[in-house]
């Protein structure tokens, strides 16, 4: 046995000496794995002059840095997917100068963030090449062809170990490919990175025993969010043009928001999820779903058109065969792109008071689309508070067996955020009376939503719904504790997509002192601001759509994002 002292472990309080036999095994191990991600690494794409640990902003160091040369310059700062597609599709650019632009850059933002898990470059360079190959015999290789697509670290790679961030999966090799991967791949698509999360992936917080804490680029002493956070890290960096998340409760559009980035989360089972590492299998009642987060909404929108034209239901059982509905993109159901639109907002939730920068987002984007020339109304939310404890005793229904079992494989500790737990184990017939509150809060909600009709003065009912994506932007680190403002839609199963707006202004975000909290949660959260805290982070707004409209909602939001552009 290595002699190697704990170190990882070592804040513990350790119960025996079989806990601590247990702990060094296991820390030898994870050791193991970093020294095995750091030789994956190519050396030369090593920073020699890295910022100093305490240097908080280190968004524009890839560009500054010298690693790159302007040609890959010119590639990584391009935001809109589209255009780099387009730049596949046609050989201006090359897949394997593409590849080696962004992954360059990748290996860049892993060392400034600690945003990234596994790392292929060499079989990446491998697919590029025979899709260079393939296009200059027959052209383009399927509608994302040469595209380097990085994965949060749950989409299991044929041959290709997959942690997901717990230890005791150190060295378990994948047998087969996830069904998003598959798809990918037969798109033409390029997997080079898998990206960072937390622990059990349940949380806002990007930070495990095995890879550590990622950070926010904006600020490296807040948050990158949860639980796709490498992702939103990585994608605000500029080393990918578009990552895969998943979100079961926020998981896509928290790292999203607090990155400064697109994101969106589609209804449940639109998306092939089929064959990907995760807790809750078999939890049913609220299921995770993937989707994509880019620097433009042309990236969710390539992403959610190559994969439902991909033929997903041939991979997964449960995806609902859906393909892509540009008329429905484009808004021609409802009169088109120039057709005014009605969307409804609220600035709070009516538990927890958003901060200063939130609400203002919201103002701002509901003065922009007013100056569009579209309308919007108030929204009265309905019931969130009794929503997010249904979810959440939903999430606590087996009182942890699941990440108890995980865990006892090697003896890892639960992170310490994770361990309290708030409802107890409940029967199956107690499990049914969940899923059937859950079923009449949808029914309420969607009669809610249809009844708007009388009010947008356009003969249909709401568009869409404009709210905050949390209370507060990216926070300082351990500090996030409520998700009510996510959640609420994989509660009521709506797509619902993240648009950056704005960042932390001292001038214009002073605190309202006389706020009078609600509850101590809502105390705690709010007297968490102040301007210098939040220094530098990004803020964002939510609009959610109907179920199974995807394309629809990707169509509001580009209005929607329009409209700020202009205001």
């Amino acid at each position: 046995m290595s002699s190697t002292p704990l170190r990882i472990f070592a804040s513990l309080p350790l119960q025996s000496e079989e806990q601590t036999r247990k702990l060094l095994d296991l820390e030898n191990c994870i050791f193991d794995k970093r020294q095995r991600q750091v030789a994956s690494i190519p050396k030369d794409w090593l920073l020699t002059d890295p910022p100093p640990s305490d240097q908080c902003n280190v968004f524009d160091i890839p560009r500054k840095c010298g690693m790159l040369s302007q040609r890959e310059l010119e590639i990584t700062e391009t935001d809109d997917v589209s255009v780099i597609l387009k730049n596949l599709s046609t050989g201006k650019w090359s897949a394997v100068e593409v590849t080696t632009a962004f992954s360059e850059r990748a290996i860049v933002a892993h060392q400034l963030t600690n945003c990234l898990t596994e790392i292929w470059i060499e079989d990446a360079l491998t697919r590029a090449r025979e899709l260079d190959a393939a296009f200059a015999e027959h052209g383009p290789v399927g509608p994302l062809h040469g595209l380097p697509i990085s994965l949060k670290d749950q989409f299991d790679v044929a041959g290709k170990e997959c942690t997901m961030g717990i230890a005791s999966w150190i060295g378990r090799i994948s047998a087969e490919d996830a069904g998003l991967v598959t798809v990918l791949k037969n798109a033409g698509a390029v997997l080079y990175v898998r990206t960072n999360v937390p622990q059990t992936l349940m949380r806002g917080e990007t930070d495990n025993w095995v890879f550590g804490l990622t950070t926010n680029p904006h600020n490296r002493t807040l948050a990158a969010g949860g639980s796709s956070g490498g992702e939103g890290a990585l994608v605000a960096l500029k080393g990918s043009p578009l990552g895969v998340g998943t979100d079961i409760g926020g998981s896509v559009r928290i790292p999203a928001s607090f990155n400064g980035i697109y994101g969106l989360r589609p209804t449940m089972r639109r998306m092939p999820y089929y064959g990907a590492s995760n807790t809750f299998l078999g939890l049913e009642a609220i299921e995770s779903t993937l989707g994509p987060m880019s620097r433009s909404l042309s990236g969710l929108a390539e992403f959610v058109r190559a994969v439902t034209t991909s033929n997903p239901s041939d991979v997964d059982p449960k995806v609902v065969e859906m393909p892509w509905r540009e008329d429905m993109y484009q808004l021609k159901h409802i009169g088109g792109r120039d057709t005014k639109l009605c969307i409804a907002y609220y600035e709070s939730d009516g538990v927890i008071m958003p901060h200063p920068p939130v609400r203002r987002a919201i103002q701002m984007t509901v003065a922009a689309l007013r100056k569009a020339g579209h309308t919007v109304i108030k929204w009265e939310p309905y019931q969130h508070e009794f929503a997010h404890e249904t979810i959440q005793r939903i999430f606590e229904s087996d009182y942890g067996e699941d990440f108890d079992r995980i865990m006892a494989e090697a003896g890892e500790p639960l992170w310490p955020s994770i361990v309290h737990r708030s409802y107890p184990q409940i029967t199956v017939w107690q499990s049914w009376q969940l899923n059937r509150e859950k079923e009449l809060f949808r029914k309420k909600t969607l009669e809610k939503w249809v009844a708007t009709k009388d009010l947008t003065g356009t003969g249909r009912p709401i568009d869409a719904l404009l709210c905050p994506m949390a209370p507060h932007a990216a926070p300082p680190h351990e500090t996030f504790e409520y998700t009510g403002y996510t959640s609420i839609f994989n509660f009521l199963d709506l797509p619902a997509a993240i648009l950056p707006v704005t960042r932390v202004d001292p001038a214009l975000d002073v605190k309202d002192e006389g706020y009078l909290p609600k509850s101590d949660l809502d105390a705690k959260i709010y007297n968490m601001y102040t301007p210098d805290t939040f220094r530098d982070a990004p803020v964002a707004v939510q609009l959610a759509g109907r179920r199974f409209r995807e394309e629809e909602l990707l169509g509001i939001c580009e209005v929607v994002d329009e409209a700020l552009k202009a205001a």
